[in-house]
């Protein structure tokens, strides 16, 4: 397995300075630009930079990659919606099924005056939806603000920090799923 904090010059922990690992990364990415590398230079290694670029970027990818590399890699097996998490699961779908109910009567309203009649039914959709991101927003703020907090501690003892990180990796999983899933909605919502 590649490591892609070595790959891109960065140090193996959970926390990484968004500006400095990009500029790292332009840097290299400019040395292995097919069309600026020299001849024999494998193509390859431009599409290794930006594979790691994007899984470093990417904190849900970063943490997979850094349990990975420690040997504890995260598996669905192991996977529990997190304690702070648990009020939020039933909410978003429990929202995801009226709202799919609510695009289906939209769908098969036969006339504009049906259409019009389930608008309160839309804004209360979307006014739910609003607040769930809103909530996923003040989460992933918190769960950033742990991460940070991990991190200050990965490099005396990264073996205490495992169980956290790893409950971290899976706080934001669900993040980041719920957040495309509402966005998904919001979107949907907006069209009617």
């Amino acid at each position: 397995m590649t490591d892609y904090f070595a790959l891109l010059d960065q140090p193996r922990a959970p926390w990484l300075d968004p500006e400095k690992l990009k500029h790292v990364y332009h840097q290299k990415t400019l040395r292995a630009h097919p069309d600026t590398a020299a001849p024999g230079e494998s193509e390859s290694s431009f599409a290794q930079l930006n594979e790691a670029y994007q899984v470093l970027q990417d904190v849900k990818r970063r943490l997979h990659h850094l349990l990975e590399l420690e040997g504890h890699a995260p598996s669905s097996a192991d996977q529990t919606v997190p304690r702070e998490l648990h009020d939020l699961f039933p909410a978003i779908g429990a929202l995801a099924q009226r709202a799919t109910g609510l695009m289906e009567k939209i769908r098969t309203a036969s006339n504009a005056l049906s259409r019009s009649l389930l608008k309160p039914q839309i804004l209360e959709a979307q006014k739910e939806t609003k607040e769930l991101r809103g909530k996923i927003q003040g989460l992933s703020e918190s769960s950033v603000a742990q991460l940070r907090l991990v991190d200050s501690r990965w490099e005396e003892n990264p073996t205490e920090e495992i169980a956290a990180l790893s409950n971290l990796y899976f706080t934001f999983a669900y993040l980041t799923r719920w957040s495309a899933q509402l966005d998904e909605l919001a979107f949907q919502l907006s069209a009617h």
